[in-house]
């Protein structure tokens, strides 16, 4: 049986065990022979090839014929090395106590199952075995019936010049024991972990290794791990057998955390949803921050579920949203985790708490009740168009939007009102049993005919007592007021009198002329048109030309998928809705909000969002934060100018130069111009010209989506 290890060096030894002498010299080393009780004859051998293997990575582990040798091309065992506790490792190899080689040979003496053990190395060789102290005579063994034993090395010397040979004589199954617990012998291309602990999913879970030695076993983990020699080397037992938990639970988390491995997340979100329990030291979903590990976290929920289906209740309150939900057919899901972990685990596969859930669907299914003209009676009509009518003819035509009836119900409690005014359809509503009363009915209209004047007048908030909306209802009192100062009266076009004295007619038909109003609502933009185009006014071009581009692409994306919001579509990359706002619709540069965030400087967002719209990352990355590199991390009050770019700008700009670069093309030859904008070689202008290489970009991806 050869081992599958590392091509062998270019001059070795011969693998020739040196001969016995008659006259051999001993050296007693005062241990018990029972020292050590855990350690098994595996556990010995395993020791002596990872020594072997500190000294040369090429080494040679073979078993012919019964006998197991261990052959490696380093300097040798120095005569220091027989001292019990001398050693001369380092932090990067495994021995650190001075006593392995020492232990390993006083376990396999003390085996049955083993052979007589010969080391030869530079310069000598020995063999370990146990017998009788003259000095301890009187001191009882292990059984107390025979003589205590203790290890002798019986050494001679050789003309032997390089490497150490460690023949153990063994049964077959020990040393295949022996070699399964090192990955060096089991993996030609084998690599120790340096940064992280590398997470190990084949095999049976729960082995620990250290620098690829396996140290222990824990069958609570849901996986294997190898740790860092540099970091867990000093936290094992003087035995080599346990690591520290404390010291465990560290590297672990932060390896799972740090590592957007499908079959990773794949392995732990099944564990946490279905059990066995996670260990506290792979609960780690609370550590996560990478974009990139929380990007794949939602990618993998897409595979559980869709989003609209389930939510869960951490706190397991609010009984009647619970019903509610699951009456709609939506489900709860649970997990085997605490109440803050489960909280954690759902936030990044994108599940709603039960609170936002009832919100979402509320928000799916209106729970207006609208009545339709015909089936009003003619009197309610006609309070509706004479009041109608009458707004319009003081305010002009525009002053109304769309006017519908509703009705209360048991479902529309929020509408508790005699109006309402949806700025988003820019719609207003009146309570069918308002229209009883004319009066009752005008002060309606005027009032949501206030807020409609806020909104469309681009004031950010138009709810009642708000600034927009008080300023509104000012001006609209200021034009009626104004009207007492004409003498002459003031005819109102659009009440035909003869109409509304005469019998019922059909809708409508109470209004003189009423067919212009058709195209003018037509024709005019909605609410959140007029504020985003107030807020693109303000936008640097960059902005201001992405989120053109952005919304463009969403728009074809909602329709090519069939979502109703953006919000649904950015979900999916572990994007915000309030994160896409600021690519939609930008702030100005160095805007800053008290609380949130007002841009994205991660450019591994900005990746995931790219390739949801099918936009180059680098162009969406450059037109949405080059505006912000002279002022990103710079102290208020430092004069404008375009220094080098501080983080976390600068780390990602290499990797959005090289993007560019391998895109080709009219992208390539911006790359020199980005470049230097980053690093503060291009003169900074408030007209914004030193932006241009951003607005080539963007100009040559719009040509290429469009084209």
């Amino acid at each position: 049986m050869t081992t599958p290890a590392c091509p062998p060096a270019a001059v070795r030894q011969p693998t020739t065990v040196q001969p016995r002498p008659d006259h051999v010299s001993e050296l007693p080393y005062p241990i018990a022979e029972d020292y050590v009780k855990d350690w098994t004859s595996e556990r010995a051998l395993v020791e002596l090839i990872a020594n072997a293997l500190d000294e040369d990575p090429h080494t040679q582990v073979d078993w012919n014929d019964g006998t197991l040798t261990i052959h490696d091309q380093g300097p040798g065992i120095p005569r220091t090395g027989l001292l019990l506790g001398a050693s001369r490792k380092t932090s990067q190899q495994i021995g650190q106590f001075g006593e392995g080689k020492k232990l390993a040979a006083l376990v396999l003496a003390r085996d049955p199952r083993i052979g007589p053990v010969q080391f030869d190395t530079v310069g000598y060789s020995f063999t370990p075995l146990l017998k009788p102290s003259t000095y301890l005579t009187e001191v009882p063994g292990p059984d107390d019936d025979q003589q205590s034993l203790v290890l002798h090395y019986q050494y001679w010397p050789t003309d032997r010049e390089r490497g150490t040979l460690i023949s153990v004589p063994c049964p077959r199954e020990v040393a295949e024991e022996a070699i399964g617990r090192v990955r060096y012998l089991n993996d030609p291309s084998y690599r120790p972990p340096q940064d992280h602990a590398e997470i190990i999913l084949e095999g049976q879970p729960g082995r620990i290794f250290v620098g690829g030695i396996l140290v222990s076993t824990d069958t609570r983990l849901a996986a294997s791990y190898d740790l860092p020699l540099a970091t867990a080397k000093g936290e094992q037992n003087r035995d080599r057998t346990i690591v520290d938990g404390a010291a465990l639970e560290d590297p672990i988390r932060r390896a799972l955390a740090a590592s957007a491995d499908p079959s990773v997340i794949a392995r732990f979100v099944d564990r946490a949803l279905n059990g066995p329990r996670l260990s506290t030291s792979e609960t780690y979903f609370s550590s996560v921050r990478d974009f990139a590990v929380r990007r794949a976290f939602r990618d993998h929920a897409r595979t559980l579920w869709n989003d609209d289906e389930v939510y869960y209740n951490a706190a397991g309150s609010a009984v009647e949203d619970e019903l509610h939900l699951q009456g709609r057919g939506v489900t709860c899901v649970t997990s085997r985790l605490p109440r803050y972990a489960h909280g954690f685990l759902m936030h990044l596969l994108g599940v709603r708490p039960v609170r936002e859930a009832v919100s979402h669907h509320q928000r799916q299914y209106p729970k207006t009740q609208w009545v339709r003209s015909h089936d009003v009676s003619a009197g309610r009509r006609r309070t509706l168009d004479l009041a109608g009518a009458v707004f319009r003819s003081v305010f002009g035509l525009d002053a109304l939007g769309q006017v519908k009836i509703y009705r209360e119900d048991e479902a529309s409690a929020r509408y508790c009102s005699s109006g309402i005014y949806e700025p988003a359809s820019d719609v207003m509503g009146i309570k069918e049993g308002t229209l009883d009363d004319l009066d009752e009915t005008l002060r309606v209209v005027f009032h949501e005919g206030g807020h409609r004047r806020a909104a469309r007048s681009g004031s950010l908030s138009s709810s009642d007592r708000s600034e927009g909306f008080e300023l509104a209802m000012d001006t609209m009192g200021g034009s009626l007021l104004s009207l007492l100062l004409t003498h002459e009266p003031r005819r109102l076009p659009l009440l035909d009198a003869e109409a509304w004295q005469g019998v019922p007619l059909p809708p409508g038909a109470y209004l003189a002329d009423g067919s212009a109003l058709n195209g003018l609502r037509q024709s005019q933009a909605s609410i959140s048109e007029l504020r985003k185009a107030k807020r693109l006014e303000k936008a640097p071009e960059p902005r201001r030309l992405l989120a053109e581009l952005a919304t463009q692409r969403m728009t074809a994306l909602l329709a090519e998928r069939g979502l109703r919001s953006a919000g649904r579509a950015v979900a999916s990359v572990a994007w915000s809705t309030a994160q896409w706002r600021v690519i939609a619709d930008p702030h100005p540069a160095g805007y800053r909000r008290a609380y949130g965030f007002t841009c994205i400087p991660d450019y591994a967002k900005a990746v995931a969002l790219a390739e949801l719209l099918g936009i180059h990352a680098p162009v969406l990355y450059l037109g949405h934060i080059a505006v912000e590199g002279p002022l990103y991390n710079v102290r208020r009050g430092t004069g404008t100018s375009n220094g080098p770019w501080k983080k976390p700008l600068s780390t990602h700009m290499p990797q959005v130069i090289a993007d560019l670069r391998a895109l080709g093309g009219p992208y390539a030859e911006q790359a020199d111009a980005v470049e230097a904008m980053s690093q503060g070689r291009t003169p900074y202008d408030a007209e914004g010209a030193w932006l241009r290489p951003v607005n080539e970009l963007l100009e040559a991806e719009k040509q290429r989506l469009n084209s």
